[in-house]
């Protein structure tokens, strides 16, 4: 089937009567009697034509078993020819993910993180920082835009322009298998300014070199035009960013069009228990002491050794696990890191993610009807919410609804053993949401 339940009852079918008057909700948890819950949008929705004409249209579509209504709206069981079909491909490792490309193809995006100062060494904050833009360049990638990862790196400041540390931040990414596809330094716009110096006096700004070199490389937003530019940076940027913005509004004669970046992510910081600093203090956790770390605990844990033999490294899964940590946070709020708490079920989202993964469930052919199967019917639909939850990633440049969409999943796939079908279909779908956040 070319299109999903999901696609079926969003916004844009509303012409067809499909998407107008009933929403579409999957249930928690496996259930013998729906596969769907149909929400109304309209209260009075048993006293309305209009609403109880799309209900019927839905009852006609072939992928339907059977529509039920109860008080809050409409149970919804899916056919078993269609539960079988959709199920087949994940059950032989394929995630179709060909299918989600028309979510963001043709666009065109410039996603900008990690822009610390040149001999700055990554600590935690910075890590968030990473975590955060490299999900969503991960995202958008697997919704078909033509995706950059960019960085700017400040070297103007007095003893910078050496650069001796670009080899120990470079270590660091390696260690995170984050690559940019666009580095770029401050001084490369030493010149441009220059030129700002005066404009900007004029307009009551004042003129720091480190700032003045910001505004320039945003004002003349190299290879960024036709690009939705998406800038990642730490919380306490926020009035520096609206400042900047209104100055360079007033540069470009108010043609908001030119205007980059065109959004900002703002984060929130990071502290790390009572035992360290938070991120940007003096002494503060290093990612490169985190992953030591998290590789020692790895590598004696006797959990972790179906996770290494599935996913590789110990410094791989290690960077999936820290990662994945800042994955669930709301961008704003500040993180309170327990290194504990890092290979601890249901309190780790990249350790959940990584052991639900390295469950079998691949060898040997599917057997039975696993369409009679609750659970196996809630792992489709799982799969199948992918979609709509990469939608919304988009939409909102937040990876936040697919994370929490696919470390939902992994934790319930971790509950307990399930039959061969369901442990296909469920690892094909832990892989496609790695993919999806930049954790693979």
């Amino acid at each position: 089937m070319d299109v999903s339940p999901f696609d079926y009852f969003e916004y844009p079918q509303a012409d067809s009567g499909a998407g107008a008057h009933w929403a579409a909700r999957a249930p928690r948890r496996p259930s013998d009697r729906f596969d769907l819950k149909l929400l109304p949008r309209s209260p009075t929705w048993r006293d309305e034509k209009s609403s109880l004409d799309a209900l019927a249209q839905v009852e006609r579509e072939p992928w339907v078993a059977r529509a039920t209504p109860v008080d809050d709206g409409v149970e919804l069981r899916l056919d078993d020819a269609w539960i079988e079909t959709v199920g087949a491909g994940p059950q032989e490792g394929d995630g179709d993910e060909r299918r989600l490309a028309d979510l963001a193809r043709g666009q065109r995006f410039s996603v900008q993180f990690c822009d610390a100062g040149v001999n700055d060494v990554l600590d935690v904050g910075h890590l968030r920082n990473l975590a955060l833009g490299n999900a969503l360049a991960a995202a958008l990638a697997q919704a078909g835009a033509d995706v950059e990862r960019r960085c700017l790196i400040c070297d103007v400041e007095s003893g910078a322009r050496d650069r001796k540390g670009l080899p120990a931040r470079r270590a660091t990414l390696r260690r995170l298998a984050i690559a940019f596809d666009r580095v770029l330094f401050d001084s490369e716009f030493l010149a441009d300014a220059a030129k700002l110096a005066v404009p900007t006096r004029a307009l009551g700004a004042g003129s720091p070199t480190t700032s003045l070199c910001d505004i320039a490389y945003w004002l003349a937003a190299p290879k960024l035009d036709g690009t939705t530019s998406v800038h990642v940076c730490d919380a306490e940027a926020a009035a520096h960013a609206a400042t900047r913005r209104e100055l360079i509004l007033r540069l470009l004669d108010g043609d908001r069009d030119r205007v980059h970046p065109t959004h900002e992510i703002f984060h929130g910081a990071v502290s790390v228990g009572d035992l360290q600093s938070g991120s940007g203090e003096v002494g503060a956790l290093t990612i490169d002491e985190l992953i030591d770390w998290l590789e020692g605990e790895i590598e004696t844990d006797p959990r972790s050794q179906q996770v290494l033999g599935e996913l590789g490294s110990a410094e791989t899964v290690a960077a999936h696990v820290a990662l994945g940590y800042f994955l669930l946070h709301p961008a704003r709020q500040r993180v309170d890191l327990f290194a504990e708490k890092l290979l601890r079920p249901r309190e780790s989202p990249g350790w959940d993610l990584a052991c639900a993964r390295a469950r079998g469930g691949r060898a040997g052919a599917p057997s039975g009807e696993p369409a009679q199967d609750p659970d196996y019917r809630f792992a489709v639909v799982q799969s199948e919410l992918h979609r709509r939850q990469l939608r919304l990633t988009v939409q909102r440049l937040d990876p936040g609804p697919l994370a929490r969409h696919v470390v939902q999943f992994a934790r319930w796939h971790l509950q307990r053993e399930r039959s061969e079908p369901v442990e296909r279909v469920a690892r094909t779908a832990l892989d496609r949401g790695a993919r999806g956040l930049g954790l693979e």
